[in-house]
């Protein structure tokens, strides 16, 4: 019965506008409750006060209780309520219901204890007496700092149930008018809606089985046209992200296998051969460098994944200050292979709001870089220019330069130009991915600015400056 989709678009939309007008009715009928119940209880309360400020004067020892029930009873006829005076002793000395009241009683009430001890009593009890909800507040009667008794006062709610019960009658009148009109739209509709949409389950379905290379013709320019379009642009990602991280899942297969087997036969040659102690030692190297691989390549890995994690920690910082920390981290590295390093880092750079734990990455990965591909006795060099809406830092060396063709892989993961170099420099194949990830995430563009194969190379990247940040924090 449910098999047909027009039928479902029927029922789904009925149920859908049931459902809001239902729970439109529900918030309009409590908040016109809540507006008639507090406006009952505003006019008790106001009428409370004018009574208990017209009879102060008569309450005390001796009360006139024929007066107060008088006084009671005329209030009581402007608001059509019951209207009850007590004493502090809870003794009731005025009551508006002449007939069957409560003179002389005493009146035990929470409402009561309340308005006595200063406060202003209120509830909503079912009176089984008179078969209905009555709202009741009492109010102090005081001189000063003295309380002289309370006024009780007690409405019947049945003029205000009675508004909502019409109320209510009228909202599921214009529910059922309103599915009647809207289920007729829906059936008359739905069938020239039926043919595309079935495409699209029928497409989808494909693509749950794993056939990536379905698409949907565009037949319109309206919505099912658009979501067509949408659904084929997925349709293309999804079937790229599937290619990339199967590539990726194979990268980091390839990656982790080599030094693996590296590891495993040095293992083998220890554990089956005799050896001597410099052949032992050598192999006991090898594994230390191919295990301090898996390392770095496990890190890069665990890099990628919690990026999102580290840049929502931004916070507004010096760029002049954060290069100078990071160029102090690699100058040692820098003096010990022999190298110089020169530095073009201007005064009054612009503040940046991004995570200093990405920024850092970013120029550390390609000082790391200039480090491990310049040979000894070369100079690598720092530099920063900075305009008015973006600034871009540079890192010259005069390494071994890019070969031209390797160029537009350089930012791919797991590339590198000169694999066994790389891996036995300790390069992963991953900082230069990681820094392009950053960059752009932030507005940015990385990339070669020029380079020699054997004379050196010149990275550069950009980032975007906010004017906003830069006045405000130049002046703390």
């Amino acid at each position: 019965m449910f098999n047909s989709i027009r039928l479902r678009m029927a029922v789904t939309y009925l149920l859908l506008i049931a459902a809001v007008m239902l729970a439109t009715g529900l918030i309009l009928l409590n908040m016109l409750e809540k507006y008639y119940l507090s406006s009952a209880e505003e006019n008790l309360e106001r009428t409370g006060r004018l009574t208990a400020e017209f009879i102060a004067s008569y309450l005390g020892d001796g009360a006139d209780t024929v007066l107060l029930s008088n006084v009671a009873e005329n209030f009581s006829r402007q608001i059509n309520a019951r209207i009850v005076i007590v004493s502090p002793q809870k003794t009731v000395v005025g009551d508006s219901l002449r007939v069957g009241g409560l003179l002389g009683t005493v009146m035990e009430r929470k409402e009561v204890q309340e308005a006595l001890e200063g406060g202003t009593g209120r509830s909503i009890q079912y009176s089984r007496l008179s078969d209905q909800w009555v709202l009741q507040v009492c109010i102090p009667v005081e001189k000063g700092d003295t309380s002289l008794g309370a006024v009780f006062l007690s409405s019947s709610l049945k003029p205000v149930y009675q508004t909502l019960t019409a109320v209510r009658r009228f909202l599921l009148t214009s529910t059922l008018v309103s599915m009647v009109f809207a289920g007729g739209l829906v059936v008359l509709f739905a069938h020239h809606l039926t043919a595309p949409i079935k495409e699209l389950t029928a497409a989808a379905q494909q693509m749950a089985e794993g056939k990536l290379d379905q698409r949907i013709p565009i037949n319109s320019a309206d919505e099912i046209g658009r979501l067509a379009q949408q659904f084929n642009i997925m349709a293309a990602r999804v079937k790229e992200m599937n290619q990339r991280l199967t590539r990726f899942v194979g990268d980091v297969s390839h990656e982790l296998r080599t030094p693996l087997a590296s590891i495993h036969v040095c293992l083998q040659s220890l554990q089956n051969y005799e050896l001597s102690a410099e052949e032992r030692q050598e192999f006991l190297e090898d594994i230390n460098h191919e295990t301090q691989r898996l390392i770095y390549l496990v890190e890069d890995l665990l890099e990628l994944t919690r990026r999102q994690e580290i840049s929502d920690k931004r916070e507004v910082l010096s760029l002049k200050a954060l290069l100078e920390e990071v160029l102090e981290l690699t100058r040692p590295r820098v003096e010990r292979k022999g190298l110089k390093l020169f530095t073009e880092i201007p005064e009054g750079l612009p503040y940046l709001y991004i995570s200093p734990e990405e920024l850092k990455r970013v120029v550390f990965n390609l000082l790391d870089n200039a480090i491990k591909y310049t040979p000894d006795g070369g100079w690598l060099k720092l530099g920063v220019e900075s305009g008015p809406e973006q600034v871009m830092v540079t890192v010259q060396d005069t390494g071994c330069g890019i070969p031209g063709e390797a160029i537009p892989y350089l930012f791919e993961r797991f590339y590198r130009v000169d694999k066994a170099r790389s891996r036995y420099l300790g390069g992963t194949g991953l900082g230069l991915a990681i820094c392009k990830e950053i960059v752009e995430r932030y507005g940015g563009s990385i990339g070669v600015l020029e380079t020699r194969e054997g004379v050196g190379s010149t990275f550069f990247f950009t980032l975007p400056v906010d004017p906003s940040i830069q006045q405000p924090v130049a002046e703390l």
